[in-house]
């Protein structure tokens, strides 16, 4: 029994699909096949259902699955204490939006100098896409700008940071600094998508304070912090966003404001499965542990 072969097996079984498994091992789908077929031969019993849209183990497999698991763990974890055994594999990182631009890649760098042999691959979408990533297993580990809504997924606080008001440069309330939120009624608003965390985040932040925000209209929505500041510059409204984004900002003909006793703040989280965490993803969240120090600061 070959514990490559176990792999393909679990990577498989976890994801749902050989062709998400032979990403995240690198390998081509016929490769991962082959592997889960000298598996079969050798056991004498077929161990996935293929019959069905995902790949799901038979009640054989099952039993397979749980060995497996359990094998490669403490195989993983005996080659991860061997000195000179380098690190390798495919890390598959879910960002939402703000902290896939600003705050990750800076990560995956340094965490990449350390373990050349790993490759990360950064899917960047918004926090509930994020959450259903990680929770279906086709993702690693994620980074939003919320905790997980229930489940068994674990979170842990890597950064704070401050929801701002970006208005165009020339905006009546540009030069205040701070702007009371009554005075935003009637304001044309250009807001982020459905799903996003930082309009979440706004809502959560009034409604904790006991206000609504007050009447206005929404001009535009788009999908990104950059779009939301551009269309801001352009003249099509004003919006929140992460502080995170904002950088240069009056070069960029924006003024970005604070509202007058209501802070906007939220913590980025990288999230995982602690009972799924393949070798290379266990090391990176002990990596980001290691450096909460510093991931911790005020944004």
């Amino acid at each position: 029994m070959d514990s490559e072969d176990l792999r393909a097996f679990v990577e498989t079984a976890r994801r749902g699909s050989f062709s998400l498994a032979a990403m995240a091992l690198a390998l081509s789908q016929s490769a991962v096949s082959r592997r889960i077929g000298r598996l079969e031969q050798e056991l004498g019993v077929p161990l996935l259902e293929r019959t069905r849209p995902a790949a799901t183990p038979t009640r054989q497999g099952l039993a397979v699955l749980h060995f497996a698991e359990r094998t490669l763990r403490e195989w993983d974890d005996l080659r991860a204490a061997s000195p000179g055994s380098p690190l390798t594999g495919v890390l598959h990182v879910a960002a939402s939006t703000t902290p896939g631009e600003h705050l990750v890649p800076a990560l995956l760098a340094e965490f990449g100098h350390h373990h050349a042999g790993v490759r990360a691959q950064m899917h960047v979408m918004n926090s509930d896409s994020v959450e259903e990533c990680v929770r279906t297993r086709h993702c690693d580990v994620g980074f939003l700008g919320r905790p997980p809504r229930g489940g068994t997924l674990h979170s842990i606080p890597v950064a704070q940071e401050e929801i701002v008001l970006a208005v165009p440069a020339r905006h009546p309330l540009a030069s205040r600094g701070q702007v009371n939120p009554q005075d935003l009624a009637g304001e044309v608003f250009v807001t982020r998508e459905q799903g996003s965390g930082t309009e979440a985040t706004v809502r959560s932040a009034f409604a904790a304070a006991g206000r609504a925000l007050p009447p206005h209209r929404v001009a535009l929505e788009v999908s990104s912090p950059q779009a939301l500041l551009s269309a801001v510059a352009a003249g099509h409204g004003v919006g929140f966003v992460s502080g995170l984004a904002v950088t240069d900002a009056e070069a960029h003909g924006i003024a970005t404001l604070r509202l007058q006793g209501l802070p906007i703040l939220r913590q980025v989280v990288l999230l995982y499965d602690p009972r799924r965490l393949v070798l290379a993803a266990d090391a990176f969240v002990r990596f980001i542990q290691s450096r909460l120090p510093l991931c911790g600061r005020d944004a």
